[in-house]
């Protein structure tokens, strides 16, 4: 027994700690608490219309992100403007009291004109006592009787005196301004509303009014209106024949045929084909909606006033600025320009200006480096040109050294020419003659001219000045060229010269006047090194393969060689260790050499004497 009694306390213990601790119940009491706010938006104009849609996209926006509260937003379109007739706003009130009969509202917007009348007559057995606010452009005409507490009325902020100014600021020379509109309730009021703002306009404009054309009249009547004219454009909900229209279609069709530019009223005109304007924007509209919203569900007093002036904006259409070609300057400070052509300049004027500064500076430097190089080449084929002439020279002299060998060259054909022609003429004369020998010695005339026609062709050969010109030579024709012009001189001072090639040299691609230039100054200035020299005088003309398959060439004399303070300075232009030397011969050598892709270089002996070596690359991609 005193078991089950304990059992049964510590039963209602439990219970009564779960319902204390659970946390069900503090839910349910945070859901009371935060029921949300419900607000509902009637407007009079048929769903899809742009200037409704946007300011019903502004307040649900805004009101989902403004305001701490949860909000339920509810929205009607009442498209009174097309169904005006009583019938249908008795239907209109009998859905909207069996929608919202039982749900009861926090909050109730009326946007549009055509909603005053039925809403005065019939809210307040619709909604009771809820907050209502009235956007309309009918404030002055709300009798002050039917504005009692729970009811607010606004008006749009239309300006059309700062329209009408706006025209002539940006177009001076506007001499008359056409007011457009439609005949709907709405269209009339606000044509009623630009009647009365513009009734003592003292502008320079005179305004003309164009509200009951049928739309295919308007569209002529506007390509034909008088130079130096404006279109200031309201609405047209109907034309004159009484069609529905969306007014923005409307400005899109008048700004096709219009011969004038066109201004709106409202933002959403723009981009449709108004040049500009002093608007109100939807999307401001609606932001204002939710600041008035916030002040009323959190009980803060409103009061009925034109709270809707303040959201006007000067807007441009840039497109437009360009068609009628207006420079921006004449717009008024502040004023917002869109639908800009997006151009690199305009996206990335900073990246822009940077990349032209760093092709500026290229380009500046490639400029420079154009003129160096000019000045470059200019200056090479002046020194080019120095250098054939000095070379030219050195040829001259090296062959003038060594002209007592050249005539005993042609004076042995030449000699030999004489004999035979003297022993033709022996054979041709004796009776009788002997053709056959007469035969023989005529052959040998020609043989003696051929050898003296070489002999000269060797000596024009070293004497021709030609531009540089490479090909492929053997290296042994080149040298033995080279020693035929020597061999004379070389006999004269009893000196010995013997030719060494080693097996499977490559041709040389080279100048072949200019390698021989070289050569036979190489082995000039070794038999002068053996004048003062006893007996052996020998100079070895050595060829030799270079491990990376070119050619060295030697000229090696057993002369009295080379001080080792003169080898760098052997090759330097004018230096001469000879009395009667000029100093060009070494220097030119080595020009010819690196010109060659090669190098030119002196040594001295071990015993006596020196050698002067230069190497060779084989083809042409070497060089």
């Amino acid at each position: 027994m005193k078991r089950f009694e304990i059992f049964k306390i510590c039963l209602i213990l439990s219970v009564i700690a779960v319902t204390t601790l659970w946390p069900g119940t503090a839910i349910l009491a945070q859901d009371t608490s935060s029921a949300p706010k419900q607000v509902l938006a009637i407007f009079v104009y048929k769903q899809g219309m742009p200037w409704a849609h946007f300011i019903e996209e502004s307040l649900r926006t805004t009101l989902a992100t403004e305001l701490s509260s949860p909000i339920e937003y509810n929205v009607e379109y009442a498209d009174q403007s097309r169904f005006p007739e009583k019938e249908y706003l008795a239907k209109i009130v009998d859905l909207y009291r069996y929608k919202y009969g039982k749900q009861k509202m926090d909050l109730v917007f009326v946007l549009g004109d055509e909603s005053t009348e039925w809403m005065f007559e019939s809210g307040k057995m619709l909604f009771g006592d809820v907050p209502v606010v009235f956007v309309s452009t009918k404030q002055k005409e709300i009798p002050k009787s039917s504005l009692v507490a729970n009811i607010i009325s606004l008006q749009w902020g239309f300006a059309f005196e700062k329209s009408a100014a706006l025209i002539q600021e940006v177009l001076p020379q506007t001499k008359n301004i056409f007011i457009i509109s439609g005949i709907s309730q709405t269209d009339l009021k606000l044509k009623s509303l630009a009647v009365d703002a513009l009734a003592e306009w003292n502008g320079r404009s005179t305004i003309h009014y164009l509200d009951d054309y049928l739309l295919e009249d308007l569209l002529v009547k506007v390509a034909q209106l008088p130079e130096h004219s404006a279109i200031l454009f309201l609405s047209m909900f109907r034309d004159g024949s009484g069609d529905h229209y969306v007014p923005r279609d409307i400005v899109s069709e008048l700004s096709e045929k219009a011969n004038v530019p066109i201004f709106g009223i409202v933002d959403l005109y723009l981009g449709q084909g108004i040049l500009g304007g002093n608007v109100i924007s939807a999307d401001s509209q609606g932001k204002k909606f939710v600041e008035i919203a916030r002040k009323i569900l959190t009980e803060k007093p409103v009061t009925s006033a034109d709270l809707m002036a303040a959201e006007r904006l000067t807007m441009f259409d840039w497109r437009q600025l360009k068609r009628w070609s207006i420079d921006e300057e004449r717009l008024p400070a502040g004023s917002i320009v869109r639908y800009r052509e997006r151009t690199i300049w305009s996206e990335h004027k900073r990246e822009v200006v940077t990349v032209t500064v760093i092709i500026s500076i290229l380009l500046f430097a490639l400029a420079g480096l154009i003129v160096q190089y000019k000045r470059r080449n200019l200056a090479e084929e002046e020194t080019q040109k120095l250098r054939d002439e000095r070379a030219q020279m050195s040829r001259i002299l090296a062959v003038g050294e060594i002209a007592a060998s050249l005539a005993h060259e042609l004076n042995q054909p030449l000699a030999a020419i004489r004999s035979y022609a003297q022993a033709a003429q022996r054979f041709l004369n004796q009776n009788p003659s002997n053709p056959d020998e007469a035969t023989t010695a005529l052959t040998g005339i020609v043989a003696g001219n051929r050898r003296a026609e070489e002999v000269i062709k060797r000596i024009r050969m070293a004497l021709k000045k030609e531009p540089f010109r490479r090909s492929h030579y053997q290296v042994r024709e080149v040298i033995e060229d080279v020693i035929l012009l020597v061999r004379r001189k070389a006999k004269e001072e009893h000196v010995t010269l013997r030719l060494n090639f080693a097996a499977g040299l490559p041709p040389l691609f080279c100048d072949r006047i200019q390698l021989q230039q070289v050569l036979l100054n190489l082995i000039i200035n070794g038999i002068e090194a053996m004048t003062t020299v006893a007996d052996p005088r020998e100079i070895v003309v050595q060829c030799l393969r270079e491990d990376s398959g070119g050619v060295r060439i030697s000229v090696q004399d057993s002369g009295v060689g080379i001080d080792e303070t003169q080898v760098d300075l052997l090759f330097d232009s004018f230096y001469t260790t000879k009395a009667e030397g000029m100093g060009i011969g070494l220097s030119i050598s080595r020009t010819i050499i690196e010109d060659h892709g090669g190098r030119l270089w002196a040594t001295r002996n071990p015993d006596r004497g020196s050698t002067f070596s230069f190497t060779l690359p084989p083809r042409e991609d070497k060089i």
